[in-house]
């Protein structure tokens, strides 16, 4: 399962443990506490490949719960850069549900989060600084975005 994964150019992240904390009363992970862990995650692949960590969460896209997690299962995060502009970032976000009682694995989501940049409160167009651009030269700004 994991090498289908990270042929798509997707990193793990983070793995997380279902447990009864956060299950709503049908036993099914709730949306929630779903969403809050791939905000986190796809956060801290943001700071971790880009070295900024003044960062604001904009906007998700494409969220969907295809698949439910249940108490026990694991939830493994994985992340890729989609895009990269003046002061944002966007990353594609996929969460996968591994049901350790039977082995299967499921998508419970794969979304976009878009993170801007800050500096004193406002918008700042990292990607256009010289700090940036030290830090990268141009094959690796390519190399970071997804194709």
């Amino acid at each position: 399962m994991e090498n289908d994964v990270l042929n798509e150019n997707f990193e793990i992240v983070t793995r997380r443990l279902v447990l009864p904390r956060d299950l709503n009363g049908h036993g099914n992970l709730y949306g929630g506490s779903m969403l809050s862990w791939i905000d986190e995650s796809s956060y801290l692949y943001a700071i971790e490949k880009i070295g900024y960590t003044n960062m604001v969460t904009v906007s998700l896209e494409n969220v969907r719960f295809r698949s439910p997690a249940k108490m026990g299962d694991s939830v493994i995060i994985l992340c890729r850069i989609h895009q990269i502009k003046s002061s944002s970032i966007t990353i594609q976000t996929k969460a996968i549900v591994h049901d350790t009682k039977t082995n299967q694995i499921s998508e419970i989501i794969n979304c976009f989060i878009t993170f801007v940049c800050l500096k004193e409160g406002k918008p700042f167009p990292y990607f256009k600084t010289e700090e940036f651009k030290a830090k990268f030269n141009q094959k690796d700004i390519n190399d970071l975005i997804l194709k």
